[in-house]
């Protein structure tokens, strides 16, 4: 887009005050103005502020012109600037300064050439200047050229001093004609509210031309038209007499701004215009709500997308009604900390938003200038997610073949299961073929909120491998923990009978029989084991040692001891160590008369 260069006299002295310059008035020669400023404006600042570049060798005073394509320090220098079409006038200023060291601007010249034509004679040459102030001289008649477009303006500088420079690029200027807007109006319903709010716009542009005045309908231009509550932003042609009309539905109380901006055929020839117009009043906003047509609670699959869906709506009287092309706005993990714009509704009031982040949501209608902002709605999005471990997992064999598994399930970064959570304990006889073998619940009672404990057995022991999974859920994805193998040799006692089971008191009872181990499958004797012999009262629950024996190398045994009151007596074998299981004989009940 092209500079726009409708620019008011306050600017353009804004524009061009920034060089040090004497104050004084030109006209055809030089002709000092009433109260001259003779200034040391030595300062190698241009027109623009820039610092002046190049030091080349500087004549003697009185000596030139001297032609320069760039600023020299200690000589004159200027700069045109666009033109100033204020009164619809082509109003010429330039900015000059002199050699400096005291010296002072006697006389300007400023010859106009069309731009990219070759250096022929100058289609105008302007001579009378007038002292504006801070540097800025200005044409004393508005310029008149002979053809709109754009010109090379080359400038001639001579100060007091004697130095006399012509600048062949002094400036570019666009010489144009001046867009108006004549006429700019809006029509708006007399019952303006959310059913009612199409905005009709008409207007008219003309051209007035810098050089004669002459005003003239102008046809063929593209209007834009801008409104501050919805954002549209129709478009206009006008017509043969230069009159446009168009319409935009408001999104609330409207100010709208016609703008004519040249195009790039005419950016040249035709200034830049606008128009606006005052808001009207307003009704009071109507409530709004959100319905969801979605469940609140929405499931997706793993690396799947949950859709949200649902209805913006607007309380007229006591009916709910649809809110067509409203926008909503979104708060949860995918739209980050803060509410954002999410979309608009279609033309029934139905929004939809696709999720991918599994998480907490809210969904509101936004407020606009005929719908207060309605009250969030909470979604829940449940998008299975990796993150779930096991923590602290123990997996062990007592010597009673019992296996305990135990440990914690966490959540992500570091959160608890909800309560429910199950996690499955699985077991293998080669470590390839799993089946589950128990559930247990997170959490139960007596256990913190993520921590799990289970007994198990399989076939009498714990002898296996073992791992425990969590099967996933619609928040986090499946894991498992790793397996470990359980191993202790099995044994077993074979006897352990009393020598009768009805004796006299302080009766001697004897026992024996055999330990075995078991390997491979196969029973082997256990020698040089320690086997114990229990008696239990009846009616007592304490259990007495009444003696030990050691096995032989055959893994026989042989035990003994007096009966003094009816009971039951059995035959048990303790692991000492961690690598056999424990084992008892039957137990037999012995009457005592």
């Amino acid at each position: 887009m092209r500079p726009r260069l409708f620019i008011s006299t306050s600017v353009a002295a804004g524009f061009l005050a920034t060089l040090a310059l004497p104050g004084q008035a030109l006209a055809g020669t030089s002709v000092p103005s009433p109260t001259p400023v003779t200034t040391d404006d030595s300062s190698t600042a241009d027109a623009t502020g820039a610092a002046a570049v190049g030091d080349a060798p500087v004549p003697p005073d009185g000596q030139g012109p001297v032609t320069l394509t760039g600023q020299v320090s200690g000589m004159p220098w200027a700069a045109a600037a666009p033109f100033d079409y204020t009164n619809d006038r082509a109003n010429f200023r330039v900015s000059a300064r002199s050699s400096g060291n005291g010296a002072t601007v006697t006389s300007l010249t400023a010859r106009f050439y069309p731009l990219n034509a070759p250096a022929d004679a100058p289609v105008l040459t302007v001579t009378d200047f007038e002292y504006v102030a801070a540097g800025v001289w200005r044409a004393v008649t508005p310029v008149v050229l002979p053809a709109f477009g754009a010109y090379r303006v080359a400038l001639d500088v001579r100060d007091d001093h004697g130095y006399d420079v012509t600048l062949p690029a002094g400036g570019t200027v666009e010489y144009q004609q001046v867009v108006h807007f004549s006429s700019y109006t809006q029509t708006v319903p007399s019952n303006f509210d959310f059913d009612h709010r199409t905005v009709t716009i008409h207007g008219a542009l003309t051209l007035t031309d810098p050089g004669t005045g002459q005003v003239s309908p102008f046809p063929g231009a593209t209007v834009s038209v801008y409104d501050n509550s919805s954002g549209s932003s129709p478009k206009a042609t006008t017509g043969a007499d230069g009159t446009f009309t168009t319409s935009l539905d408001a999104g609330g109380a409207i100010r709208t701004v016609g703008e004519y901006e040249p195009g790039r055929e005419d950016s040249w020839t035709h200034t830049y215009a606008y128009a606006y117009l005052p808001q009207p009043d307003l009704p009071a906003s109507e409530p709004t709500r959100i319905h969801l047509t979605s469940p609140s609670d929405v499931n997706a699959a793993a690396d799947g997308t949950a859709t949200v869906t649902g209805v913006v709506e607007r309380k007229v009287g006591d009916a709910w009604l649809p809110a067509p092309r409203t926008f909503f706005d979104l708060s949860g993990p995918q739209a980050g900390s803060d509410w954002i714009s999410s979309g608009v509704t279609d033309d029934r009031g139905v929004f939809s938003v696709p999720i991918s982040q599994a998480g907490a949501y809210q969904v509101r209608g936004e407020e606009t200038g005929f719908l207060q902002q309605s009250p969030a709605v909470g979604v829940r999005v449940h998008i299975p997610q990796p993150g779930a471990r096991f923590t602290g997992l123990s997996i062990s064999q007592d010597a009673t073949g019992h296996g305990l598994i135990a440990g914690h399930l966490i959540l992500g970064q570091a959160d608890s299961p909800p309560a429910g959570t199950t996690v499955q304990v699985q077991y293998s006889a080669d470590g390839k073929s799993w089946r589950n073998a128990a559930t247990t619940m997170v959490g139960r009672q007596g256990l913190g909120k993520d921590e799990f404990l289970c007994d198990v057995r399989q076939g009498g022991n714990a002898n296996g491998y073992w791992r425990v999974a969590f099967l996933g859920d619609r928040d986090w994805r499946p894991v498992t923990g790793k397996a470990v193998q359980l191993w202790r040799t099995p044994t077993r006692i074979t006897g352990g009978r009393p020598s009768t089971t009805h004796a006299s008191r302080n009766q001697r009872l004897s026992f024996s029989g055999s330990l075995q181990q078991s390997a491979a499958g196969t029973w082997h004797p256990y020698g040089h084991a320690v086997v114990r012999l229990w008696f239990q009262p009846s009616g007592s629950k304490t259990w007495h040692l009444m003696s030990t024996a050691t096995t032989d190398a055959r893994g026989q045994y042989s035990l003994s001891a007096k009966d003094t009151n009816s009971g039951t007596w059995y035959v048990a074998y303790r692991s000492p160590d961690t690598h056999h299981l424990d084992s008892t004989s039957v137990h037999t009940a012995v009457g005592v008369k």
